[in-house]
């Protein structure tokens, strides 16, 4: 009924024993060579990149529309990437010289001193025979 203590250890080590077979079995399986020979379905991994590439040939020659909206796609892509990076130089060179050059207000005739009188001239000059009182009323 009872099994007696040598008998139980004999069953402990032969649970060890399939124990450490299978982790081995496992490890093997886990490394990165294995995983991609079950992907692939080959051991040799120059084999498996022909396999591929061909794949992909024969992929290319089944679907060549699809490939060449795929390929324009990314034709598209890097030419907007290179325009918005030329756009961003472009402005970025623009800025730096609109901050370099003098602004109108450092031209004398701008003083704001002379903003009224400015302003009186431009309104003479748009309604020369009107009344100067009109013309304020009116704008």
């Amino acid at each position: 009924m009872s099994k007696s203590v040598d008998e139980l250890e004999r069953d402990v080590e032969a649970s060890r024993g399939r124990l450490d077979g299978t982790l081995a079995e496992l490890q093997s399986r886990l490394n990165p060579s294995s995983l991609a020979e079950e992907l692939t379905g080959t051991r040799d991994p120059a084999g498996s990149a022909a396999l591929a590439a061909g794949r992909l040939s024969d992929t290319v020659r089944a679907n060549p529309l699809p490939v060449l909206l795929i390929g324009a796609g990314f034709a598209f892509l890097a030419f907007a990437t290179v325009r918005q990076a030329a756009e961003r130089r472009r402005l970025r060179v623009l800025s730096e010289e609109a901050l370099k050059a003098p602004s109108d207000a450092s031209l004398p005739g701008n003083h704001p001193d002379r903003l009224e009188e400015k302003l009186e001239e431009a309104l003479e000059e748009t309604f020369p025979d009107s009344d100067p009182v009109s013309v304020r009323i009116t704008k």
